[in-house]
């Protein structure tokens, strides 16, 4: 979380496919099935190519995620489930939430039934009182399809006051693993968690205690993913070189998610990978379009999914944080433009087969109109290694050339997808031998989608 006066606050897959990088399209393979939002068998595990996630019945996992900090500490109980239910309607199938709240709810650390985490020093003592009323809004989320990506023990921005680094360095080892053991055996039942270790930090100066809560939740619990949040600009894996547990990796950015995103898809051997954090609505100079941009630029480039923020939203109300932001109150911001994009986005990418996607980075695919790579005109492709698709992100209008090389068949179906609305425009029918060129229908921010005829897919979006 973000200290108020120094940055913004809280700026926020087939069994089949083949390893990214594959040669050319196989359309006579059979693709995984898309999962609707709520149809999820949780818990997750990694999928086949080490690219994406999928569920107990091998369908790809889309994150779809929602910054909801403080929903546990916060939102009464009854707040919470509006929020929940909302969140579901508009299908998003993830929540970021801390277990413990350390400054950003009106009575931190208590919940707003007063109940505090702890009934001696930090990570001692657990209140049951406090756990048993997160452990409602947990099964809240998955009897609503919502995966929970929980944080323990969130350090807060430069190991500051927002969060529990102090007290994490106050803790001793034993303390640290009694209390991983505590939350891994409390929750190893509810499927539907992914642990998110540290918070908005370089957790390197308390790395052996986080290690250590890390060994005691495992000990306890075997089902569930890792990953962790650390640092702006600070991949999810760069502090844990070696760790076998962090299986999960995320990227946390300031706006030009393509290039985090093509250092993340580069690793070997590859390991999912999401857009964890970047700005949020309503705060700072975020806009639309660079929040759809976000989104894009990351899917686009290899990763699975992203968390969506809004300012006065994933605070539920706490006073120092609703007052900064460019709206009012937290439920005002329930059904915003940038929520709903988050609709539109997931209806896109689930309609077609976003799973086998392979980022378009030697721009054999999109070869003009695609701008400067780490600028914020940059057009993100991708292109399916069935021979399904090739998705095109640009963040602003221009004539885009595109070679049809690797659809399979000899003709493509051309359509425009307006991000902002979720509507598609039959564009035609062309060759897939030779370049292309297409030209957006008006100004701002398009999706370009070539389908193969041979996959007789129905418009985007549908």
């Amino acid at each position: 979380m973000k200290p108020l006066a120094a940055r913004p606050v809280r700026t926020l897959l087939g069994a089949w496919a083949l390893a990214a990088g594959a040669a050319g399209p196989h359309p006579t393979q059979r693709p995984a099935r898309a999962a609707r939002p709520g149809s999820y068998v949780y818990p997750l595990r990694v999928g086949p190519t080490g690219r994406y996630l999928v569920d107990e019945e091998g369908r790809p996992f889309l994150l779809i995620g929602d910054a909801a900090w403080s929903l546990i500490a916060q939102a009464r109980e009854q707040d919470a489930d509006a929020y929940l239910a909302d969140r579901q309607r508009l299908g998003f199938d993830a929540i970021l939430v801390n277990l413990i709240e350390h400054k950003f709810a009106a009575h931190a650390p208590a919940d707003a039934a007063g109940e505090r985490p702890f009934l001696g020093r930090a990570f001692t003592r657990p209140n049951e009182s406090y756990f048993a009323r997160a452990d409602r809004v947990i099964a809240d989320a998955a009897r609503r399809g919502i995966l929970v990506l929980l944080a323990p023990d969130y350090l807060g921005y430069g190991c500051g006051d927002e969060g529990w680094c102090a007290e994490t360095r106050a803790a001793s080892l034993s303390e640290m693993h009694a209390w991983g053991r505590y939350v891994g055996r409390r929750y190893r039942a509810f499927d539907n968690i992914v642990w998110v270790v540290g918070g908005d930090a370089d957790p390197t100066p308390v790395l052996a205690r986080l290690e250590a809560m890390v060994g005691g939740i495992r000990s306890a619990d075997p089902r569930h993913l890792f990953t962790a949040h650390n640092a702006r600009g600070q991949m999810g894996v760069a502090p844990w070189p070696g760790a076998t547990w962090l299986t999960v990796n995320d990227i946390y950015t300031r706006g030009l998610e393509h290039e985090a995103a093509a250092r993340a898809y580069a690793l070997a051997p590859p390991r999912p990978f999401f857009l964890v954090e970047a700005y949020y609505e309503n705060e700072h100079d975020a806009t639309e379009a660079s929040l759809r941009a976000a989104a894009y630029w990351t899917v686009l480039s290899g990763g699975f999914g992203q968390v969506f923020g809004n300012c006065p939203l994933w605070s539920f109300g706490a006073p120092t944080v609703e007052a900064f932001c460019r709206a009012g109150r937290w439920q005002a911001a329930l059904d915003t433009q940038g929520a709903r994009n988050m609709s539109f986005l997931r209806t896109l990418f689930e309609s077609r087969h976003w799973w086998s996607l392979v980022p378009d980075t030697a721009h054999a695919v999109l070869t003009s109109g695609v701008g400067t790579f780490g600028a914020s005109d940059y057009a993100t492709a991708a292109w399916a290694a069935d021979g399904s698709s090739v998705i095109a992100y640009l963040p602003s209008a221009r004539p885009v050339t595109v070679s049809g090389a690797r659809l399979a068949g000899s003709t493509m179906t051309a359509w425009w997808y307006d991000p902002g609305s979720g509507t598609a425009i039959h564009i035609g029918t062309f060759a897939t031998s030779g370049p292309q060129t297409f030209t957006p229908p008006s100004s701002g921010d398009w999706v370009l989608v070539l389908d193969s005829r041979r996959f007789a897919f129905p418009p985007p979006g549908r």
